[in-house]
């Protein structure tokens, strides 16, 4: 046998490229189902989250007159964060760690409320811009200071490693239930006594209970939502003073931070009847702090959805269906309002299919 029929035959570059053709074939086939697979446990890992604040704050109730929670996460407005909002509740009846449950998809790993807690976010300026709660649901807001955590103490790293951080956003049915009624001469304002970007304590009657639930006001508890995936807001100015805070990295800057809290109230189209007092501008739950950015667009154009958890405790998907201000488009990144100022026919009957954005009781004179 020749040296010749002997050595070795290499790959010719026709059969090179033929095997480099079918491996981007197959690639470019298997990477769609691998993003959806990916999706998928995303928003299976979010929905299992929510679960578990769920059960815990059915723990909390248990001991609490019914209560699901004592407040938002809200550094300024309900006071510490280690006695008040749900975050602390359930961190300190050790049913969950928010800040270790955080939703998997989110590009915003860090609350808007830790910023503010290190200093890195200012006070937010809107109408309860002096409403800093001296306790839980004060009646009279302390406009003072927020509480401070000196690093010094080593608090605020026992605040990051206890787990008081989150990516989800509380509703205002959850955190502060319904807005207290303006009485007297006074009912004739708009929006039978919402105040259009007012969080504080003071302007609410909350937080949410077992008895508010079961008061009759026109739904049920499975709609009435409690906790969502939060917008991405206000970027990380410094860095620095967050991740001194945090006694480790934890952010940079230009990242985004989660916001915590759903806004007041939006101002609904005069097509859509019945949602306000007998007199005055009818007003509906803002949702525009939701952020439906799982899956954001399906096959149809359809927008994405936001994992939700609801007042009987059970999660679900809450899906952006609509365009708030092109009624034929198919979805717009957000759940009702698209500006949070107005609401269409269109995306008030969107995000009203799904959750609950009126008032949870009727007051006597008005409808609901």
């Amino acid at each position: 046998m020749s040296t010749t029929s002997l050595r070795r035959r290499g790959f010719t570059l026709v059969e090179l490229l033929v095997v480099i053709g079918i491996i981007g074939t197959l690639v470019a086939l298997l990477l769609p189902a691998l993003s959806q697979a990916r999706s998928a446990a995303n928003a299976s890992g979010s929905l299992n989250n929510l679960s578990g604040f769920g059960r815990g704050c059915t723990l909390y109730a248990n001991g609490n007159d019914g209560a699901f929670s004592s407040g938002a996460f809200d550094h300024f407005r309900d006071g510490d964060v280690r006695e008040s909002g749900w975050v602390g509740d359930l961190i300190g009846i050790k049913a969950a760690t928010p800040g270790k449950a955080i939703d998997p998809a989110h590009k915003s790993k860090v609350s808007v409320t830790v910023g503010q807690m290190s200093t890195d976010v200012a006070m937010p300026m809107g109408a309860d811009a002096a409403g800093v709660a001296a306790g839980r649901w004060a009646a009279v807001a302390d406009a003072a200071v927020a509480t401070v955590y000196p690093v010094a103490t080593g608090a605020p790293q026992t605040l990051w490693d206890e787990g008081y951080n989150t990516n989800y956003v509380s509703t205002w049915h959850f955190s502060r239930a319904d807005p207290v009624v303006i009485a007297g001469a006074a009912i004739a304002a708009p929006g039978d006594g919402y105040v259009p970007g007012d969080l504080g304590l003071a302007s609410a009657d909350g937080p949410l209970s077992e008895n508010i639930i079961s008061t009759k006001g026109g739904t049920s508890a499975a709609k009435i939502a409690l906790l969502s995936t939060g917008r991405s807001i206000s970027p990380v100015t410094t860095a620095l003073t967050l991740n001194t805070f945090a006694g480790r990295t934890i952010g940079k800057v230009n990242d985004p931070y989660a916001e915590s809290m759903t806004g007041g109230m939006t101002v609904a189209s005069n097509a859509v009847v019945n949602l306000g007092g007998a007199v005055g501008t009818a007003f509906v739950h803002d949702m525009t702090s939701v952020d439906p950015f799982h899956q954001p667009k399906s096959a149809d154009g359809s927008g994405g959805f936001a994992p939700t958890l609801f007042a009987d405790l059970h999660a679900a998907k809450v899906f952006d269906k609509v365009d708030d201000a092109a009624p034929l488009v198919k979805g717009d990144g957000y759940l009702g309002s698209k500006d949070g100022a107005t609401i269409s026919d269109e995306g008030y009957t969107e995000v009203s299919e799904q959750i609950w954005v009126r008032r949870l009781r009727i007051p006597v004179g008005y409808t609901n």
